[in-house]
C-alpha cells in the first residue's frame, strides 16, 4: 500500500471510528431522555381548567389513609374527571374517562392531593346531582372507582345520601363548599384506600 493511500485509509477508519462514537452517544442520550421521561414524577396537585375556563372555580383537596383511617399514604394515584359548567361531557365514543377535563395526581410524602377544576353543572335536563367522578390506585391496590364528589348545597342530592354522609367529616365524599378571600371555593374530602371489590376496574 502506498503512502497515499495508506493515509487515506487512516483518515477514512478515523472517520468511521468517529462517526461510530457519535451515533453510540446518541443512542445512549436517547435512552436517557426516554428513561427519564418514563420516571418523571406525577405532581401531587396539579390544575385541570385553564384560567379561562367558564364557571366558577373550585379547589379540591384531601388527603389519602391506610383503610384504618389514620396513616398517610405517599404514591396514591386519584384519577378525576368530569363534565363541563353545562353539565356536558366533551368525548364521543362512550368513555367519559377520556373526557377534556380530567387529572390525575399522586399523593406526596403526607399522603396529600390537591387539584383546581370549575365546579361542574348537572346532566342537562336531568336531576341528577353534579359530580366529580374518581378513582384510586396504588401499590398494591388496584384500581377500584369510589364514591363520586358531590356537593352539600346542589338541590338534587336525596336526604337519605346526606343523612349516610354526616358524621363522617371530611372522609364524606359530599363536601361542604367555602368561599376563599379570593373568590375561589374550596372543598375537602379525605379518602381511606381499600381493596377493590365489585368496584374494580381491572386495571393496574
Amino acid at each position: 500500500m502506498g503512502r497515499v493511500d495508506r493515509t487515506n485509509f487512516l483518515r477514512r477508519a478515523a472517520g468511521a471510528a468517529l462517526a461510530l462514537a457519535f451515533s453510540t452517544s446518541l443512542a445512549a442520550c436517547h435512552r436517557y431522555a426516554v428513561a427519564s421521561k418514563a420516571q418523571d414524577p406525577v405532581p401531587w396537585n396539579i390544575k385541570i381548567v385553564s384560567d379561562q375556563e367558564p364557571g366558577e372555580p373550585l379547589i379540591v383537596s384531601g388527603t389519602i389513609y391506610s383503610p384504618d383511617g389514620k396513616q398517610p399514604l405517599p404514591g396514591i394515584t386519584l384519577y378525576v374527571y368530569q363534565t363541563d359548567a353545562t353539565g356536558r361531557y366533551t368525548t364521543s365514543g362512550g368513555d367519559n374517562r377520556g373526557t377534556r377535563i380530567h387529572g390525575v395526581m399522586r399523593t406526596n410524602a403526607e399522603g396529600r392531593y390537591e387539584f383546581r377544576t370549575i365546579k361542574p353543572g348537572s346532566y342537562p335536563n336531568s336531576r341528577n346531582p353534579a359530580h366529580i367522578h374518581a378513582y384510586v390506585s396504588g401499590p398494591e391496590y388496584p384500581e377500584y372507582w369510589i364514591d363520586e364528589y358531590l356537593f352539600a348545597d346542589d338541590p338534587f342530592i336525596k336526604d337519605d345520601d346526606k343523612r349516610k354522609a354526616a358524621g363522617q367529616g371530611d372522609f364524606s365524599h359530599i363536601l361542604s363548599l367555602t368561599r376563599g378571600s379570593d373568590g375561589i371555593l374550596h372543598a375537602v374530602r379525605d379518602i381511606k384506600i381499600e381493596r377493590c371489590t365489585k368496584n374494580c376496574t381491572g386495571r393496574s
